[in-house]
């Protein structure tokens, strides 16, 4: 079953749910119980091993010094 990212319109609430095949209908929010959800497109990564895909070499907006293993 995969996991599915889901954002509330009533509460406005993130929430994520191992959503079964045919059940996508069936969901609805963990705080307020309303059935108003959207699902929401979430990031992946995609890689085998240890690689990792990796932002460009101008760095990151967590790396002062430009020179992490995180993003570069």
């Amino acid at each position: 079953m995969p996991i599915y990212e889901y954002d509330c319109k009533a509460c406005g609430r993130r929430f994520e749910r191992l959503v079964a095949a045919g059940k996508e209908k069936d969901v609805a929010c963990d705080a307020c119980g309303s059935a108003d959800v959207a699902r929401l497109v979430s990031c992946f990564g995609i890689g085998g091993g240890g690689s990792r895909l990796k932002a460009s070499s101008s760095g990151c907006a967590s790396c002062s010094t430009k020179s992490c293993g995180t993003c570069h």
